[in-house]
C-alpha cells in the first residue's frame, strides 16, 4: 500500500461523506451547503499534512485542523455542541502545544554547522551524533503532545464528546482523518528514536502504554454506556489506542499506509451506518427504544456488518491490521501482543450484546417523514461498504502473493 493508493481511498470516503452531508443533512436546520468551502477546506488541510516531510509544516497544517474541527462540530447549533467544540480546540492546542516544543527540542539538539533542517530524511543520518537528553526530551514531547490530538490517555476526554454530539458525517470526518494525520506525524520521531544506540527512557514504551490504557478504558467505559453515538464514539477511541499500540512495532511505511487506510474505510463506514441505525429509532439511547415502533431491520444488519468489520470480519482490513500486528509481535519475541486481538474480541462481544437485542423489534420500512433522508443516507453507505471491502480483500490477497512482509 502507497501514499497514492490512501490518497485515493481518502478521496472517494470524503466525497462519499461529504455528498451525505449534501444530500441527506438532518442533524439540524442548518444550511450544509455555506459551509462546504470550510469542510474541504478541512480535508485539503488534512491531505497537504500526509505531503510535506518537514516536521514544523506538518505541524502547523494539523494545528489548522484543530480550528477547522472545532468549527465544524458546532453544527448542531446546540449549547452542548459549542462546549464540546471548545473542549475539542482548548485539549488539542494544548497537546499540539506540547508536540512543538518537542519538535524546537529536537530542532536545537541536532544543531550544527549547516542550516537547521528539521525534514527527516535530513535529521535521520545525524541522529545517532546527536544523542543527547534534549533530543530525547523533544522527541517524547513531540510524540505525547500528538497523543493528545490522536484521543490517547490521559487527554481522550475530548472524543466520546466530540464524536457523540457532532453530526454523524462530521464525526466520520474527523475520527477517518485526522488520526491519520496524527500517526503520519509520530512516526518519523519514532524512526529517529530507533537511530539511538542507548537512550534514558524509551518513547515507544511510554506510546505502548498510553495506548493500551486508552484500549482498557474504552472497553470498561463501553460496557456501562447506552447512547449509540457514544458508543461508536468510544469504538472509533478504542481502535485510536490500536494504532498506537501498532506504531510501536516498528512497521514500515507500507504496513502503515495500509491500516491508516483500514482506518478511513471502516470508521467512516461505522459513523455512517450509526447514523442511519439512530435516525430510524428515533432515539440515541438503546434503553430508550420503543418496542413498539419497530424497525427496518437493514439499518440493524448494515451497523452489525460495520461492527464486524471494524474487528472480527476476515476480509476487514482491521482483521488484515491485527494478523500484520500478530505477526510483528512474534518477530519481536512480545508475546504478550495475543492480547490485542483478545481485547478486540472482548469488544465486538459487548457490541453484540448491546445491539443484537434490537433483531427482535418487529419489521417495518423506513418511516415515511425519514424515508426519502434514509434511503439517500444508505444507497451512498453502500459506496463505503463497497470500499471497506475491497481495502480487506486487497490485503487478503496481498498477503497471498507474499506481501506485508509474508504475514
Amino acid at each position: 500500500m502507497s501514499l497514492l493508493a490512501l490518497f485515493i481511498i481518502g478521496s472517494i470516503t470524503f466525497f462519499s461523506v461529504l455528498s451525505i452531508m449534501l444530500t441527506a443533512f438532518a442533524k439540524s436546520d442548518e444550511n450544509i451547503v455555506k459551509w462546504t468551502p470550510l469542510i474541504i477546506l478541512l480535508f485539503l488541510t488534512i491531505l497537504a499534512s500526509w505531503l510535506v516531510s518537514d516536521l514544523s509544516a506538518q505541524w502547523v497544517l494539523i494545528e489548522a485542523t484543530t480550528l477547522f474541527g472545532a468549527i465544524l462540530i458546532s453544527l448542531s447549533k446546540t449549547e452542548r455542541s459549542i462546549d464540546v467544540g471548545w473542549k475539542f480546540l482548548l485539549i488539542n492546542s494544548f497537546g499540539l502545544g506540547i508536540a512543538f516544543m518537542g519538535i524546537i527540542f529536537v530542532a536545537s539538539g541536532t544543531k550544527d554547522d549547516s542550516p537547521v533542517s528539521l525534514d527527516l530524511q535530513s535529521l535521520l543520518p545525524k541522529i545517532s551524533t546527536h544523542e543527547t537528553l534534549l533530543v530525547e526530551a523533544g522527541i517524547w514531547l513531540a510524540v505525547f503532545g500528538y497523543s493528545a490530538k490522536l484521543g490517547l490517555f490521559p487527554n481522550h476526554f475530548w472524543v466520546s464528546d466530540t464524536y457523540a454530539e457532532s453530526p454523524s458525517q462530521i464525526s466520520s470526518l474527523l475520527s477517518s482523518f485526522l488520526p491519520v494525520s496524527v500517526i503520519l506525524a509520530i512516526y518519523p520521531f519514532l524512526q529517529l528514536e530507533s537511530q539511538f544506540k542507548s537512550s534514558h527512557f524509551s518513547t515507544i514504551i511510554a506510546l505502548l502504554i498510553l495506548g493500551i490504557i486508552t484500549m482498557v478504558y474504552s472497553l470498561l467505559t463501553i460496557y456501562h454506556t447506552d447512547d449509540i453515538r457514544r458508543i461508536t464514539a468510544l469504538t472509533a477511541l478504542f481502535h485510536s489506542g490500536g494504532l498506537a499500540v501498532f506504531l510501536c512495532f516498528s512497521p514500515t511505511l507500507e504496513m502503515v499506509y495500509y491500516v491508516l487506510c483500514a482506518n478511513i474505510t471502516v470508521k467512516s463506514l461505522m459513523f455512517s451506518t450509526m447514523g442511519i441505525l439512530r435516525m430510524d429509532l428515533g432515539v440515541r439511547n438503546l434503553s430508550s427504544v420503543d418496542p413498539t415502533r419497530g424497525l427496518n431491520k437493514i439499518s440493524i444488519f448494515i451497523h452489525l456488518f460495520a461492527l464486524g468489520m471494524a474487528f472480527v470480519v476476515p476480509f476487514s482490513p482491521f482483521f488484515i491490521s491485527d494478523l500484520i500486528i500478530l505477526k510483528l509481535g512474534m518477530q519481536q519475541l512480545k508475546y504478550w501482543v495475543i492480547l490485542i486481538p483478545v481485547l478486540n474480541l472482548i469488544f465486538f462481544l459487548i457490541l453484540l450484546n448491546k445491539f443484537l437485542p434490537l433483531l427482535e423489534l418487529e419489521q417495518r420500512d423506513f418511516l415515511a417523514d425519514k424515508s426519502v433522508t434514509l434511503i439517500k443516507r444508505l444507497k451512498i453507505t453502500y459506496v463505503m461498504v463497497t470500499l471497506a471491502v475491497s481495502v480487506g480483500g486487497y490485503g487478503i490477497y496481498y498477503l497471498i502473493i507474499g506481501g506485508f512482509s509474508n504475514v
